[in-house]
């Protein structure tokens, strides 16, 4: 059998999926059809059966720990017994576990499954409308409203530096003379320079202001269906501020020919639930750029060649230093 490492992405879900097979013996399902219909940190497989659809999620990249699925799945659960919000619903396996670990042969350690029911539609950014932006806006203020109060059962990860995810998960490459031939001096200065001024928004935000946040409540990780707009991909729940979450949610689409009419649809509906969060001129743009500096690393320590992204994004860091520094 291949060696994993030596596999091609396309090998690795392969053999994810016989794992994920596995992984539904634990669960009062009888799948009649196992299909992959997603895959990045984590592989998404479609699950059919006779009583309806799920959603397997088998865990590929090990970013996230056990105690961060713990704070997820417990927000959702919180979420649907306090809110009429829209949010994936968590499947239990037979023996009431949230969630179960599962091997297979060829794959080099067990991994962590979790199961969902299947959430009907399309990703919002399939459906690019004023109209469904003003839904969102209203969705994220909803769970701005439950996650002012609510409290997860370990310490969440907490937003309040650019490189905030653990050292073991995300090591800070950026400044290291090994990536000299990705950054080159004109990059350097514009990489120090963003740092230099997203960390005096940074400086502003309170301490006493922080609480739990979606941390990756983007168009694609939102379904629309009919009238419903359905929020899912809660792994990455924070500790931050509501402006830190907004700029995630609008950052993706900034670049969009529409952005401005988006954003104050998103604006309008935030503020039918609850108080913008935007405290001065720019300070969303400061968290954008903060969310793209810590893509730089991200980045680099995903891909061996991170020159297609570089090319991307130190222009648009150039934009927000001409614009906001």
């Amino acid at each position: 059998m291949k060696p994993w490492n030596e596999l091609s992405e396309t090998g690795r879900f392969r053999r994810l999926r016989a794992l994920a097979a596995a992984a539904l013996d634990h669960y009062e399902v009888q799948p009649t059809r196992l299909q992959l219909v997603g895959g990045f940190t984590n592989a998404i497989f479609r699950v059919d059966t006779a009583a309806g659809k799920f959603a397997l999620r088998v865990d590929y990249h090990g970013d996230h720990s056990d105690r961060d699925v713990d704070n997820e799945l417990a927000w959702l659960a919180a979420l649907a017994a306090d809110t009429d919000l829209d949010v994936c619903r968590l499947v239990l396996a037979r023996d009431g576990s949230p969630y179960v670990y599962a091997a297979a042969a060829g794959v080099p350690s067990a991994r962590r499954c979790v199961l969902f029911e299947w959430i009907p539609g399309r990703p919002l950014d399939d459906t690019m409308t004023e109209s469904g932006y003003y839904k969102l806006g209203r969705l994220s203020a909803g769970l701005h409203r439950h996650g002012r109060k609510f409290e997860p059962p370990h310490p969440p990860l907490r937003w309040d530096r650019v490189f905030y995810w653990p050292e073991e998960v995300d090591p800070v490459v950026v400044f290291d003379p090994k990536m000299d031939r990705f950054i080159n001096t004109d990059r350097r200065r514009i990489l120090d320079q963003s740092l230099a001024v997203v960390a005096t928004a940074f400086a502003k935000l309170s301490p006493d202001d922080a609480q739990v946040i979606h941390g990756d409540l983007h168009p694609s990780n939102v379904h629309t269906y009919r009238k419903r707009l359905i929020a899912f991909d809660f792994e990455d729940i924070t500790m931050g501020h509501r402006v830190q979450d907004v700029a995630i949610t609008l950052f993706y689409q900034r670049d969009h020919p529409g952005y401005a009419d988006l954003r104050e649809a998103f604006t309008e509906g935030y503020r039918t639930m609850a108080p913008w969060p935007v405290t001065y001129a720019g300070e969303l743009e400061h968290f954008m750029a903060a969310r793209s500096l810590s893509f730089v690393n991200y980045v680099a320590n995903l891909r061996e060649d991170p020159s297609d992204y570089y090319e991307v994004v130190f222009p648009r860091l150039q934009r927000f230093l001409n614009n906001w520094a």
